[in-house]
Protein backbone atom coordinates (compact mmCIF):
# COMPACT_ATOMS: atom_id res chain seq x y z
CA UNK A 1 0.00 0.00 0.00
CA UNK A 2 1.24 3.40 -1.02
CA UNK A 3 2.03 6.10 1.88
CA UNK A 4 2.87 9.40 1.76
CA UNK A 5 5.33 11.13 4.06
CA UNK A 6 5.89 15.05 4.71
CA UNK A 7 6.22 17.61 7.53
CA UNK A 8 3.79 17.93 10.17
CA UNK A 9 2.03 14.25 9.05
CA UNK A 10 2.61 13.21 12.56
CA UNK A 11 0.78 16.26 14.03
CA UNK A 12 -2.37 15.79 11.85
CA UNK A 13 -2.75 11.80 11.89
CA UNK A 14 -5.40 12.12 14.99
CA UNK A 15 -6.12 16.17 14.74
CA UNK A 16 -9.72 15.22 13.44
CA UNK A 17 -10.11 13.33 16.97
CA UNK A 18 -9.10 16.37 19.12
CA UNK A 19 -11.52 18.60 17.39
CA UNK A 20 -14.54 19.20 19.58
CA UNK A 21 -18.24 18.53 18.64
CA UNK A 22 -19.95 21.60 18.35
CA UNK A 23 -23.60 22.79 18.21
CA UNK A 24 -25.01 23.83 14.46
CA UNK A 25 -27.44 27.31 15.30
CA UNK A 26 -30.18 28.14 13.19
CA UNK A 27 -30.63 31.44 11.15
CA UNK A 28 -33.76 31.17 9.84
CA UNK A 29 -33.34 34.71 8.29
CA UNK A 30 -30.70 33.56 6.09
CA UNK A 31 -32.54 30.28 5.09
CA UNK A 32 -35.57 30.20 2.41
CA UNK A 33 -38.12 27.97 0.94
CA UNK A 34 -38.73 25.13 2.84
CA UNK A 35 -36.62 25.09 5.68
CA UNK A 36 -37.97 21.35 6.57
CA UNK A 37 -36.42 20.53 3.79
CA UNK A 38 -33.26 18.75 4.92
CA UNK A 39 -30.98 21.06 3.24
CA UNK A 40 -28.08 22.98 4.85
CA UNK A 41 -26.14 25.13 4.38
CA UNK A 42 -23.41 25.31 7.22
CA UNK A 43 -21.02 28.80 7.73
CA UNK A 44 -17.72 27.62 9.76
CA UNK A 45 -14.26 25.88 9.20
CA UNK A 46 -15.06 23.14 7.69
CA UNK A 47 -12.98 20.46 9.64
CA UNK A 48 -15.37 21.73 12.69
CA UNK A 49 -18.68 21.55 10.68
CA UNK A 50 -17.41 17.79 9.52
CA UNK A 51 -17.08 16.99 13.39
CA UNK A 52 -20.37 18.95 14.50
CA UNK A 53 -22.35 17.14 11.45
CA UNK A 54 -20.83 13.86 12.50
CA UNK A 55 -23.77 12.41 15.29
CA UNK A 56 -26.31 13.18 12.99
CA UNK A 57 -25.11 12.02 9.74
CA UNK A 58 -22.02 9.11 10.01
CA UNK A 59 -21.97 6.50 7.52
CA UNK A 60 -25.28 8.01 5.79
CA UNK A 61 -23.86 10.54 3.13
CA UNK A 62 -23.86 8.46 -0.27
CA UNK A 63 -22.26 11.50 -2.45
CA UNK A 64 -19.66 13.89 -1.19
CA UNK A 65 -17.78 16.24 -3.51
CA UNK A 66 -15.13 18.80 -2.85
CA UNK A 67 -13.42 22.05 -4.26
CA UNK A 68 -10.47 22.18 -2.05
CA UNK A 69 -8.11 24.73 -2.77
CA UNK A 70 -5.82 24.16 -5.90
CA UNK A 71 -2.61 25.37 -3.80
CA UNK A 72 -1.27 27.39 -6.88
CA UNK A 73 0.32 29.83 -5.37
CA UNK A 74 -2.26 32.39 -6.20
CA UNK A 75 -5.18 31.83 -3.95
CA UNK A 76 -4.20 33.68 -0.75
CA UNK A 77 -5.31 30.57 1.38
CA UNK A 78 -3.62 30.22 5.01
CA UNK A 79 -3.35 27.20 6.61
CA UNK A 80 -5.97 27.92 10.21
CA UNK A 81 -5.86 24.23 12.04
CA UNK A 82 -4.82 24.69 15.89
CA UNK A 83 -2.95 21.71 15.39
CA UNK A 84 -0.20 21.07 19.09
CA UNK A 85 2.58 20.92 16.65
CA UNK A 86 5.75 23.61 16.62
CA UNK A 87 6.22 23.53 12.89
CA UNK A 88 2.27 23.36 11.93
CA UNK A 89 1.82 26.58 14.96
CA UNK A 90 4.88 28.39 12.94
CA UNK A 91 2.06 28.37 9.84
CA UNK A 92 -0.92 29.52 11.07
CA UNK A 93 -2.25 32.57 9.70
CA UNK A 94 0.38 33.10 7.11
CA UNK A 95 -0.57 33.06 3.72
CA UNK A 96 0.72 29.61 1.98
CA UNK A 97 3.60 31.26 -0.98
CA UNK A 98 3.88 30.27 -4.57
CA UNK A 99 6.60 27.55 -5.55
CA UNK A 100 10.32 28.09 -5.02
CA UNK A 101 9.45 30.52 -2.47
CA UNK A 102 7.53 28.84 0.25
CA UNK A 103 9.18 25.07 0.86
CA UNK A 104 6.55 23.97 2.72
CA UNK A 105 3.78 25.03 1.03
CA UNK A 106 2.46 21.01 0.02
CA UNK A 107 3.22 20.09 3.13
CA UNK A 108 0.60 22.55 4.66
CA UNK A 109 -1.82 21.67 2.12
CA UNK A 110 -1.31 17.89 2.75
CA UNK A 111 -1.72 19.00 6.27
CA UNK A 112 -4.81 20.78 6.33
CA UNK A 113 -6.43 17.93 3.74
CA UNK A 114 -5.96 15.13 5.76
CA UNK A 115 -8.29 15.31 9.18
CA UNK A 116 -10.86 16.82 6.73
CA UNK A 117 -10.39 13.33 4.81
CA UNK A 118 -10.85 11.29 7.59
CA UNK A 119 -13.90 13.22 8.48
CA UNK A 120 -15.41 12.66 5.28
CA UNK A 121 -14.43 8.97 5.57
CA UNK A 122 -16.41 8.74 8.83
CA UNK A 123 -20.03 10.91 7.05
CA UNK A 124 -19.56 8.05 3.69
CA UNK A 125 -21.93 5.32 3.36
CA UNK A 126 -20.01 1.92 3.06
CA UNK A 127 -21.41 1.80 -0.87
CA UNK A 128 -20.86 6.05 -1.21
CA UNK A 129 -18.30 8.00 -3.38
CA UNK A 130 -16.54 10.64 -3.01
CA UNK A 131 -15.81 13.43 -6.00
CA UNK A 132 -12.69 15.68 -5.53
CA UNK A 133 -11.46 18.26 -8.08
CA UNK A 134 -7.96 19.24 -8.64
CA UNK A 135 -5.37 21.16 -10.25
CA UNK A 136 -1.58 19.73 -11.30
CA UNK A 137 -0.48 21.22 -8.44
CA UNK A 138 -1.31 18.78 -5.85
CA UNK A 139 -3.16 15.79 -8.01
CA UNK A 140 -0.10 13.48 -7.57
CA UNK A 141 0.27 13.95 -3.99
CA UNK A 142 -3.71 13.81 -3.28
CA UNK A 143 -3.71 10.26 -5.24
CA UNK A 144 -1.25 8.42 -2.74
CA UNK A 145 -3.11 10.04 0.26
CA UNK A 146 -6.45 9.13 -0.60
CA UNK A 147 -5.26 5.53 -1.74
CA UNK A 148 -3.79 5.64 1.58
CA UNK A 149 -7.15 6.56 3.64
CA UNK A 150 -9.67 4.71 1.25
CA UNK A 151 -7.88 1.31 1.32
CA UNK A 152 -10.76 -1.22 0.09
CA UNK A 153 -12.22 1.72 -2.60
CA UNK A 154 -11.20 2.17 -5.85
CA UNK A 155 -9.23 5.34 -6.90
CA UNK A 156 -9.25 6.81 -10.25
CA UNK A 157 -8.29 9.90 -11.81
CA UNK A 158 -10.30 11.51 -14.32
CA UNK A 159 -9.26 14.10 -16.57
CA UNK A 160 -11.79 17.50 -17.34
CA UNK A 161 -11.45 19.80 -20.06
CA UNK A 162 -12.29 23.13 -18.20
CA UNK A 163 -10.90 26.11 -19.97
CA UNK A 164 -9.38 26.99 -23.61
CA UNK A 165 -6.12 27.08 -22.37
CA UNK A 166 -3.88 28.71 -19.53
CA UNK A 167 -0.21 29.51 -20.88
CA UNK A 168 2.38 28.90 -18.10
CA UNK A 169 5.81 27.50 -18.24
CA UNK A 170 5.81 26.78 -21.97
CA UNK A 171 2.86 24.42 -21.52
CA UNK A 172 -0.83 25.46 -22.38
CA UNK A 173 -2.88 24.20 -19.25
CA UNK A 174 -6.43 23.41 -20.63
CA UNK A 175 -7.12 20.71 -18.08
CA UNK A 176 -8.00 20.14 -14.55
CA UNK A 177 -8.33 16.52 -12.54
CA UNK A 178 -11.32 14.49 -10.50
CA UNK A 179 -10.11 12.21 -8.35
CA UNK A 180 -13.04 9.23 -7.75
CA UNK A 181 -12.98 7.63 -4.69
CA UNK A 182 -15.52 4.54 -5.30
CA UNK A 183 -16.40 1.01 -4.66
CA UNK A 184 -14.93 -1.32 -6.75
CA UNK A 185 -18.26 -2.42 -7.70
CA UNK A 186 -18.92 1.22 -8.74
CA UNK A 187 -21.52 1.33 -11.84
CA UNK A 188 -22.57 4.79 -12.42
CA UNK A 189 -26.12 5.89 -13.21
CA UNK A 190 -26.92 6.72 -17.14
CA UNK A 191 -24.95 10.41 -18.14
CA UNK A 192 -26.02 13.06 -20.22
CA UNK A 193 -22.86 14.92 -21.51
CA UNK A 194 -20.33 12.00 -21.39
CA UNK A 195 -22.42 8.32 -21.92
CA UNK A 196 -22.31 8.30 -25.67
CA UNK A 197 -25.57 7.33 -27.80
CA UNK A 198 -28.25 5.95 -25.83
CA UNK A 199 -28.10 1.68 -26.15
CA UNK A 200 -29.54 -1.74 -24.54
CA UNK A 201 -28.84 -2.69 -21.05
CA UNK A 202 -27.78 -5.93 -22.60
CA UNK A 203 -23.95 -6.61 -23.59
CA UNK A 204 -22.14 -9.74 -24.86
CA UNK A 205 -22.06 -12.64 -23.19
CA UNK A 206 -18.25 -13.63 -24.94
CA UNK A 207 -15.45 -13.10 -22.47
CA UNK A 208 -12.57 -12.27 -24.73
CA UNK A 209 -9.71 -11.95 -22.33
CA UNK A 210 -9.59 -15.43 -21.09
CA UNK A 211 -9.50 -18.69 -22.97
CA UNK A 212 -10.59 -22.20 -22.96
CA UNK A 213 -7.35 -23.07 -20.91
CA UNK A 214 -7.45 -20.49 -18.42
CA UNK A 215 -11.18 -21.36 -17.52
CA UNK A 216 -12.21 -24.33 -19.46
CA UNK A 217 -15.65 -24.27 -16.71
CA UNK A 218 -17.20 -21.33 -18.58
CA UNK A 219 -16.32 -23.42 -22.48
CA UNK A 220 -19.24 -25.19 -23.40
CA UNK A 221 -21.89 -24.93 -25.57
CA UNK A 222 -25.54 -23.61 -25.52
CA UNK A 223 -28.43 -25.15 -27.55
CA UNK A 224 -30.81 -22.95 -29.17
CA UNK A 225 -34.10 -24.06 -30.85
CA UNK A 226 -34.09 -23.02 -34.18
CA UNK A 227 -38.01 -22.97 -34.52
CA UNK A 228 -37.93 -20.04 -32.23
CA UNK A 229 -34.46 -18.85 -31.16
CA UNK A 230 -35.21 -19.44 -27.45
CA UNK A 231 -32.26 -21.36 -24.87
CA UNK A 232 -33.33 -24.85 -25.22
CA UNK A 233 -30.32 -25.89 -22.75
CA UNK A 234 -26.48 -26.40 -22.33
CA UNK A 235 -24.09 -28.47 -23.03
CA UNK A 236 -20.81 -29.85 -20.53
CA UNK A 237 -18.17 -27.56 -19.87
CA UNK A 238 -14.78 -28.48 -20.89
CA UNK A 239 -13.74 -28.69 -17.39
CA UNK A 240 -16.96 -31.29 -16.78
CA UNK A 241 -15.21 -33.87 -19.73
CA UNK A 242 -12.23 -33.54 -18.04
CA UNK A 243 -13.67 -34.90 -14.98
CA UNK A 244 -15.73 -37.15 -16.26
CA UNK A 245 -13.06 -38.45 -18.51
CA UNK A 246 -14.77 -37.60 -21.99
CA UNK A 247 -12.11 -35.66 -22.79
CA UNK A 248 -8.95 -36.98 -22.01
CA UNK A 249 -6.11 -34.47 -24.49
CA UNK A 250 -4.85 -31.03 -23.97
CA UNK A 251 -6.65 -28.10 -23.02
CA UNK A 252 -5.97 -26.05 -25.78
CA UNK A 253 -6.17 -29.03 -28.22
CA UNK A 254 -9.85 -29.16 -27.20
CA UNK A 255 -12.60 -28.54 -30.64
CA UNK A 256 -15.54 -26.61 -30.23
CA UNK A 257 -17.95 -28.99 -31.86
CA UNK A 258 -21.31 -27.94 -33.61
CA UNK A 259 -22.44 -31.19 -34.15
CA UNK A 260 -23.24 -32.06 -30.70
CA UNK A 261 -26.72 -30.41 -31.03
CA UNK A 262 -29.55 -32.57 -30.92
CA UNK A 263 -32.58 -32.20 -33.64
CA UNK A 264 -34.10 -28.49 -33.62
CA UNK A 265 -31.32 -27.18 -32.11
CA UNK A 266 -27.87 -25.42 -32.36
CA UNK A 267 -25.19 -25.39 -30.69
CA UNK A 268 -23.30 -21.46 -30.23
CA UNK A 269 -19.81 -21.68 -28.80
CA UNK A 270 -17.84 -18.76 -27.13
CA UNK A 271 -16.64 -16.97 -30.49
CA UNK A 272 -15.92 -13.40 -30.90
CA UNK A 273 -17.51 -12.03 -33.99
CA UNK A 274 -13.71 -11.86 -35.67
CA UNK A 275 -13.82 -15.86 -35.08
CA UNK A 276 -11.41 -16.01 -31.82
CA UNK A 277 -12.13 -18.54 -29.55
CA UNK A 278 -12.85 -17.52 -25.40
CA UNK A 279 -15.17 -18.78 -22.89
CA UNK A 280 -18.24 -16.92 -22.00
CA UNK A 281 -18.71 -14.79 -19.04
CA UNK A 282 -21.52 -17.28 -16.99
CA UNK A 283 -20.98 -20.48 -15.78
CA UNK A 284 -23.87 -23.34 -17.06
CA UNK A 285 -25.90 -22.98 -13.77
CA UNK A 286 -26.09 -18.98 -13.81
CA UNK A 287 -27.10 -18.40 -17.20
CA UNK A 288 -29.82 -21.00 -16.78
CA UNK A 289 -30.99 -19.10 -14.21
CA UNK A 290 -30.76 -15.78 -15.32
CA UNK A 291 -32.66 -17.18 -18.82
CA UNK A 292 -36.09 -17.65 -16.46
CA UNK A 293 -35.12 -13.85 -15.19
CA UNK A 294 -35.43 -12.27 -18.80
CA UNK A 295 -31.58 -11.03 -18.18
CA UNK A 296 -30.40 -13.48 -21.58
CA UNK A 297 -31.12 -12.08 -24.77
CA UNK A 298 -31.19 -14.54 -28.19
CA UNK A 299 -31.11 -12.97 -31.52
CA UNK A 300 -29.65 -14.15 -34.95
CA UNK A 301 -25.54 -13.72 -35.34
CA UNK A 302 -25.14 -10.87 -38.16
CA UNK A 303 -21.24 -11.65 -38.39
CA UNK A 304 -19.64 -13.57 -41.42
CA UNK A 305 -16.77 -14.38 -39.97
CA UNK A 306 -18.25 -16.90 -36.81
CA UNK A 307 -19.82 -20.27 -37.42
CA UNK A 308 -22.54 -19.39 -34.30
CA UNK A 309 -25.92 -18.72 -35.58
CA UNK A 310 -27.34 -16.43 -32.53
CA UNK A 311 -25.46 -14.00 -30.95
CA UNK A 312 -26.41 -13.85 -26.87
CA UNK A 313 -26.40 -10.95 -24.76
CA UNK A 314 -26.54 -10.84 -20.83
CA UNK A 315 -27.22 -7.98 -18.23
CA UNK A 316 -24.09 -7.23 -16.34
CA UNK A 317 -24.59 -6.84 -12.39
CA UNK A 318 -24.91 -2.82 -12.25
CA UNK A 319 -27.78 -3.19 -14.88
CA UNK A 320 -29.66 -6.21 -12.60
CA UNK A 321 -28.69 -3.98 -9.22
CA UNK A 322 -30.54 -0.89 -11.48
CA UNK A 323 -33.83 -2.86 -12.32
CA UNK A 324 -33.90 -4.24 -8.66
CA UNK A 325 -33.73 -0.48 -7.28
CA UNK A 326 -36.66 0.76 -9.99
CA UNK A 327 -33.86 2.99 -11.67
CA UNK A 328 -33.91 0.89 -15.04
CA UNK A 329 -37.60 0.68 -16.25
CA UNK A 330 -38.82 -3.15 -17.15
CA UNK A 331 -41.97 -2.59 -19.38
CA UNK A 332 -42.69 -6.10 -19.88
CA UNK A 333 -40.94 -9.16 -22.30
CA UNK A 334 -40.03 -9.86 -25.00
CA UNK A 335 -42.63 -11.90 -27.86
CA UNK A 336 -42.90 -15.82 -27.15
CA UNK A 337 -39.48 -15.04 -24.69
CA UNK A 338 -38.78 -14.38 -21.25
CA UNK A 339 -36.36 -11.39 -22.00
CA UNK A 340 -36.93 -8.39 -20.69
CA UNK A 341 -38.22 -5.45 -22.39
CA UNK A 342 -36.56 -1.78 -20.99
CA UNK A 343 -38.51 1.88 -21.36
CA UNK A 344 -36.97 4.96 -22.31
CA UNK A 345 -34.24 5.21 -19.77
CA UNK A 346 -31.99 2.91 -21.54
CA UNK A 347 -28.68 2.43 -20.80
CA UNK A 348 -26.41 5.87 -22.44
CA UNK A 349 -22.64 4.01 -20.80
CA UNK A 350 -21.81 1.87 -17.90
CA UNK A 351 -18.39 3.66 -17.83
CA UNK A 352 -17.56 7.04 -16.62
CA UNK A 353 -15.01 8.41 -19.29
CA UNK A 354 -11.90 9.06 -17.58
CA UNK A 355 -11.55 12.33 -20.24
CA UNK A 356 -13.99 14.86 -20.32
CA UNK A 357 -13.45 17.36 -23.55
CA UNK A 358 -17.60 18.67 -23.10
CA UNK A 359 -17.33 22.59 -23.80
CA UNK A 360 -20.40 22.81 -21.02
CA UNK A 361 -17.79 21.86 -18.12
CA UNK A 362 -15.47 25.34 -19.09
CA UNK A 363 -15.64 27.07 -15.98
CA UNK A 364 -16.21 29.98 -18.02
CA UNK A 365 -19.92 28.76 -17.90
CA UNK A 366 -19.80 28.50 -14.34
CA UNK A 367 -18.76 32.11 -14.31
CA UNK A 368 -21.54 33.20 -16.77
CA UNK A 369 -24.45 31.50 -14.82
CA UNK A 370 -23.14 33.79 -11.55
CA UNK A 371 -22.98 37.15 -13.54
CA UNK A 372 -26.62 35.86 -14.89
CA UNK A 373 -27.89 35.04 -11.16
CA UNK A 374 -26.56 37.95 -9.50
CA UNK A 375 -26.61 40.62 -12.41
CA UNK A 376 -22.82 41.33 -11.38
CA UNK A 377 -19.46 40.24 -10.96
CA UNK A 378 -19.66 38.54 -7.69
CA UNK A 379 -17.14 35.57 -7.42
CA UNK A 380 -14.04 34.11 -9.44
CA UNK A 381 -14.28 30.98 -11.49
CA UNK A 382 -16.84 29.02 -9.64
CA UNK A 383 -17.61 25.31 -11.28
CA UNK A 384 -20.10 24.34 -13.95
CA UNK A 385 -22.97 23.79 -13.14
CA UNK A 386 -23.31 21.22 -16.15
CA UNK A 387 -20.18 19.25 -15.02
CA UNK A 388 -21.38 19.35 -11.20
CA UNK A 389 -24.85 18.04 -12.18
CA UNK A 390 -22.89 15.35 -14.31
CA UNK A 391 -20.69 14.15 -11.21
CA UNK A 392 -23.86 14.13 -9.27
CA UNK A 393 -26.01 12.38 -11.95
CA UNK A 394 -23.34 9.77 -12.64
CA UNK A 395 -22.81 8.87 -8.66
CA UNK A 396 -26.29 9.53 -6.50
CA UNK A 397 -29.60 8.00 -6.15
CA UNK A 398 -33.25 10.10 -6.16
CA UNK A 399 -33.23 9.95 -1.85
CA UNK A 400 -28.73 10.55 -1.23
CA UNK A 401 -27.29 13.04 0.33
CA UNK A 402 -24.88 15.06 -1.21
CA UNK A 403 -22.24 17.24 0.86
CA UNK A 404 -19.68 19.62 0.02
CA UNK A 405 -17.45 20.93 2.73
CA UNK A 406 -15.86 23.34 0.36
CA UNK A 407 -19.10 25.16 -0.89
CA UNK A 408 -17.68 28.42 -2.57
CA UNK A 409 -20.64 29.79 -4.37
CA UNK A 410 -23.28 27.10 -3.77
CA UNK A 411 -23.07 24.75 -7.28
CA UNK A 412 -23.39 21.74 -5.56
CA UNK A 413 -26.70 22.77 -4.01
CA UNK A 414 -27.37 24.21 -7.01
CA UNK A 415 -26.79 20.89 -9.24
CA UNK A 416 -28.70 19.06 -6.44
CA UNK A 417 -32.02 20.89 -6.91
CA UNK A 418 -31.75 20.59 -10.58
CA UNK A 419 -31.17 17.09 -10.43
CA UNK A 420 -34.33 16.70 -8.21
CA UNK A 421 -36.19 18.83 -10.65
CA UNK A 422 -35.26 16.47 -13.60
CA UNK A 423 -36.12 13.08 -11.90
CA UNK A 424 -38.10 13.66 -9.13
CA UNK A 425 -36.02 13.05 -7.08
CA UNK A 426 -35.32 13.73 -3.35
CA UNK A 427 -31.98 14.26 -2.87
CA UNK A 428 -30.70 16.37 -0.04
CA UNK A 429 -27.55 18.64 0.07
CA UNK A 430 -25.48 19.55 3.10
CA UNK A 431 -23.04 22.48 1.96
CA UNK A 432 -19.81 24.53 4.35
CA UNK A 433 -18.75 27.64 3.70
CA UNK A 434 -15.61 28.63 6.06
CA UNK A 435 -16.18 32.74 5.07
CA UNK A 436 -19.13 34.95 6.37
CA UNK A 437 -19.10 37.04 3.91
CA UNK A 438 -18.97 34.91 0.89
CA UNK A 439 -21.67 32.21 2.76
CA UNK A 440 -23.83 35.26 3.62
CA UNK A 441 -23.81 37.08 0.35
CA UNK A 442 -23.13 34.43 -2.67
CA UNK A 443 -23.91 30.58 -1.28
CA UNK A 444 -27.17 31.31 0.90
CA UNK A 445 -27.94 34.00 -1.43
CA UNK A 446 -27.57 32.18 -5.21
CA UNK A 447 -29.56 29.27 -3.24
CA UNK A 448 -32.42 31.43 -2.34
CA UNK A 449 -32.81 32.57 -5.77
CA UNK A 450 -32.37 29.51 -7.16
CA UNK A 451 -35.30 28.25 -4.59
CA UNK A 452 -37.45 31.43 -5.44
CA UNK A 453 -36.54 32.26 -9.27
CA UNK A 454 -34.34 34.99 -10.84
CA UNK A 455 -34.27 37.31 -13.78
CA UNK A 456 -31.12 37.34 -15.57
CA UNK A 457 -28.12 39.69 -16.28
CA UNK A 458 -28.93 41.14 -20.28
CA UNK A 459 -26.91 43.87 -21.71
CA UNK A 460 -29.73 45.93 -22.36
CA UNK A 461 -31.52 45.50 -18.72
CA UNK A 462 -34.22 43.43 -20.21
CA UNK A 463 -33.13 40.05 -18.15
CA UNK A 464 -35.03 36.57 -19.03
CA UNK A 465 -37.12 35.51 -15.76
CA UNK A 466 -35.93 31.69 -14.92
CA UNK A 467 -38.57 29.58 -12.59
CA UNK A 468 -37.46 28.64 -9.34
CA UNK A 469 -36.65 25.54 -8.80
CA UNK A 470 -38.87 25.07 -5.17
CA UNK A 471 -37.41 23.45 -2.35
CA UNK A 472 -35.45 25.22 0.12
CA UNK A 473 -32.69 25.09 2.83
CA UNK A 474 -32.00 26.46 6.36
CA UNK A 475 -28.73 28.54 7.31
CA UNK A 476 -26.58 27.41 10.50
CA UNK A 477 -23.71 28.31 11.83
CA UNK A 478 -21.20 26.81 14.02
CA UNK A 479 -21.80 27.66 17.82
CA UNK A 480 -20.28 26.32 21.25
CA UNK A 481 -18.77 23.36 21.43
CA UNK A 482 -21.02 20.63 23.20
CA UNK A 483 -18.94 21.01 26.54
CA UNK A 484 -16.54 23.26 28.20
CA UNK A 485 -13.03 23.39 28.84
CA UNK A 486 -13.64 21.26 31.82
CA UNK A 487 -15.54 18.90 29.92
CA UNK A 488 -19.07 19.58 31.22
CA UNK A 489 -22.33 19.87 29.27
CA UNK A 490 -22.49 23.57 28.20
CA UNK A 491 -25.07 25.51 29.54
CA UNK A 492 -28.16 25.52 27.17
CA UNK A 493 -27.45 22.15 25.38
CA UNK A 494 -31.11 20.92 25.09
CA UNK A 495 -31.65 16.98 26.06
CA UNK A 496 -32.00 16.25 21.93
CA UNK A 497 -28.38 17.76 21.11
CA UNK A 498 -27.00 15.41 24.09
CA UNK A 499 -29.05 12.43 23.11
CA UNK A 500 -27.42 12.71 19.33
CA UNK A 501 -24.35 12.85 20.94
CA UNK A 502 -24.69 10.06 23.29
CA UNK A 503 -25.98 7.47 20.82
CA UNK A 504 -23.61 8.56 18.24
CA UNK A 505 -20.50 8.19 20.24
CA UNK A 506 -21.30 4.64 22.39
CA UNK A 507 -22.27 3.24 18.83
CA UNK A 508 -20.53 4.33 16.39
CA UNK A 509 -23.73 4.92 14.19
CA UNK A 510 -26.37 7.82 14.25
CA UNK A 511 -30.21 7.89 15.46
CA UNK A 512 -32.12 7.55 13.21
CA UNK A 513 -33.91 10.56 11.51
CA UNK A 514 -37.61 9.91 13.11
CA UNK A 515 -36.63 9.50 16.49
CA UNK A 516 -39.13 10.82 18.76
CA UNK A 517 -36.66 11.36 21.34
CA UNK A 518 -39.92 12.22 24.01
CA UNK A 519 -38.58 9.63 26.95
CA UNK A 520 -35.35 9.00 28.22
CA UNK A 521 -34.97 5.76 25.73
CA UNK A 522 -32.92 7.31 23.23
CA UNK A 523 -32.32 4.63 20.96
CA UNK A 524 -31.60 0.75 20.97
CA UNK A 525 -28.39 -0.98 19.20
CA UNK A 526 -27.42 -4.22 18.77
CA UNK A 527 -29.71 -5.15 20.96
CA UNK A 528 -28.39 -2.50 24.03
CA UNK A 529 -30.78 -0.22 25.25
CA UNK A 530 -29.32 3.74 25.67
CA UNK A 531 -31.41 5.47 28.44
CA UNK A 532 -30.07 9.57 29.05
CA UNK A 533 -31.14 10.78 31.98
CA UNK A 534 -31.11 15.03 31.07
CA UNK A 535 -33.06 17.83 31.87
CA UNK A 536 -35.90 15.56 34.09
CA UNK A 537 -37.28 14.56 31.01
CA UNK A 538 -39.42 11.36 31.66
CA UNK A 539 -42.12 10.76 29.53
CA UNK A 540 -44.02 13.61 28.29
CA UNK A 541 -43.43 15.77 31.19
CA UNK A 542 -40.71 17.18 33.41
CA UNK A 543 -40.17 15.83 36.94
CA UNK A 544 -37.81 16.06 39.66
CA UNK A 545 -35.17 13.88 40.13
CA UNK A 546 -35.49 12.65 36.88
CA UNK A 547 -31.73 13.25 36.30
CA UNK A 548 -31.10 10.72 38.63
CA UNK A 549 -31.65 6.96 38.76
CA UNK A 550 -33.79 5.80 41.46
CA UNK A 551 -36.12 2.84 41.94
CA UNK A 552 -39.25 5.23 41.11
CA UNK A 553 -37.09 6.57 37.95
CA UNK A 554 -36.17 3.19 37.09
CA UNK A 555 -39.90 2.29 37.07
CA UNK A 556 -41.07 4.99 35.04
CA UNK A 557 -38.30 4.16 32.10
CA UNK A 558 -39.57 2.49 29.00
CA UNK A 559 -38.85 -1.00 29.16
CA UNK A 560 -36.51 -3.18 27.67
CA UNK A 561 -35.65 -7.00 27.86
CA UNK A 562 -31.73 -6.94 27.61
CA UNK A 563 -29.13 -5.15 28.90
CA UNK A 564 -29.13 -1.63 29.38
CA UNK A 565 -26.78 1.73 29.57
CA UNK A 566 -28.20 4.42 31.11
CA UNK A 567 -26.41 8.00 31.79
CA UNK A 568 -27.39 10.40 34.32
CA UNK A 569 -25.90 12.54 37.04
CA UNK A 570 -25.64 10.01 39.91
CA UNK A 571 -27.00 6.65 40.40
CA UNK A 572 -28.93 5.60 43.62
CA UNK A 573 -28.67 1.69 43.14
CA UNK A 574 -27.26 -0.73 44.85
CA UNK A 575 -24.46 -2.96 42.82
CA UNK A 576 -26.33 -5.51 42.99
CA UNK A 577 -29.75 -4.20 41.69
CA UNK A 578 -27.95 -2.98 38.85
CA UNK A 579 -26.53 -6.14 38.19
CA UNK A 580 -29.88 -7.71 38.39
CA UNK A 581 -31.51 -5.39 35.90
CA UNK A 582 -28.72 -5.79 33.56
CA UNK A 583 -27.85 -2.16 33.98
CA UNK A 584 -24.76 -0.12 32.90
CA UNK A 585 -24.85 3.49 35.04
CA UNK A 586 -22.30 6.29 33.50
CA UNK A 587 -22.23 9.29 34.85
CA UNK A 588 -22.77 12.77 33.48
CA UNK A 589 -20.51 14.47 32.33
CA UNK A 590 -17.44 12.42 33.14
CA UNK A 591 -18.34 8.77 31.06
CA UNK A 592 -19.65 11.16 28.23
CA UNK A 593 -16.71 10.71 25.12
CA UNK A 594 -15.91 14.01 24.53
CA UNK A 595 -13.89 13.65 21.61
Amino acid sequence: MPTLNWIGKQAVEKHHLEIPYRLLEYDDSLSAGDKESGNLLVQGDNLHALKALLPYYSGKVKCIYIDPPYNTGNENWQYNDNVNSPEIKAWLNKVVGPEGEDLSRHDKWLCMMYPRLRLLKQLLSKDGSIVISISYHEVSYLMIMCKELFPSKQIVCVTVQTSGGKPGGGFNYQHEYLIFITPFDFTPNPLFYSGGNARTPFEGLTLATFTKTQRPNQAYPIFINTSDGSLAGVGESLQERIKKGSYEGNLQDFQFNYDEASLNTVAIWPVTNKGDECVWRLIPTRLLSDWKKGYIKISPNRSKISLNKYSIQYLPIGVIKKIENKTLEVIGTEEGSPTLSFGENLTKGSEFPTIMIEKSFYTVKGTSLINDLFREKIFNYPKSLELISEILRAISSKDDIILDSFAGSGTTGHAVMELNKEDGGNRKFILVELEEKIAKEVTAERLKRVVNGYTTNKQNGNGDKVEGLGGGFRYCKLADPLFDQFGNVREGVTFKQLAYHVFFSETGVPLKENSKLNTPLIGTYKGVAYYLLFNGILGDKTVNGGNVLTSKVLEALPKHNGPKIIFGESNRLSAARLKKENIVFKQIPYEIKTS
